[in-house]
Formats: structure tokens, sequence, C-alpha cells
């Protein structure tokens, strides 16, 4: 699960059914809690926060921090997928839940795969209206 369901199952238990405009990402969790249905409530999760990006499929866990090989001067934006995948980790978390064996080059077509649905699934997001800034950026004085 993920914190989006939340909005999702109150929706649902106040019997308010959501519309589709709405393009909520969360899923009702109240039939999984009652044993109505069974197995993941999402076949992937996603997150994006400037050029931070992760995914997880299954056991499987992609993730790409801010400045990891961008190719832009202070890890600058990245709008509609993941270009370049130098500075990506992949893991591998039925194997290795610390997350402490990238397999990133030994499993590189698993490494395209996920980073493929990533995109697919950034495609329909809006685009970020704000970059975070370098950590070591000056502040200009007034």
């Amino acid at each position: 699960m993920i914190q989006l369901d939340l909005h999702t199952t109150a929706l649902a238990a106040a019997g308010i059914e959501p519309k589709p405009e709405w393009k909520l990402d969360g899923v009702d969790l109240a039939p999984y809690l009652t044993g109505d249905k069974s197995g993941p409530p999402h076949e992937a999760l996603y997150w994006r926060f400037g050029q931070q990006m992760a995914i997880r499929m299954g056991d499987w866990k992609l993730v790409r921090a801010a400045t990891a090989g961008d190719g832009t001067k202070g890890g600058g934006q990245r709008k509609r997928g993941i270009q370049d995948l130098t500075g990506a980790q992949l893991y591998n978390l039925a194997d290795d839940i610390g997350e402490s064996n990238n397999l990133a080059d030994k499993e590189p077509e698993k490494l395209k795969q996920i980073a493929a649905a990533w995109t697919e699934w950034n495609k329909s997001n809006a685009e970020p209206l704000w970059i975070p800034a370098p950590r070591n950026a000056k502040k200009k004085k007034n």
C-alpha cells in the first residue's frame, strides 16, 4: 500500500464514488482488510520528487537520486522519463531487504524494463512546477 490509498479508502468509507476526472492513483483498501480481496493492491508503486525517482515492482526496486548521472549542472530537470540510467540502483528486496547489493550492472534488462514502466507512468503526471535548488547553491543577498 501507499499513502495515496488512504484518500481513496476514506472516500469509499464515506460512500463517495470517485469521479474519473479526479484521476486518483489510490486503491480502496477496505476489501483487502476484510478479506474480500487478496494479493497486492498495486502491480507497482511509483515515486517522483524533483530529480529523485523510485519504483517498486514486485520484489524489485529501482531508485535514482537527484544528481545521479543527470548530465546537468546542479541536478537539472528530467521531465518525461529516465533518459540516463547512470547512477540508478536496482535491488531485489526478496533477497536484499537492506538494499546493500546494487544489481544495476548485473541485471541490465530488468533495469530497463522497470525504468520503462516508471517512464510510462510518469507520462500522465503534470510537469513539476519547481526544481529543488542544488545543495551548494549560494543564496542571493537583497
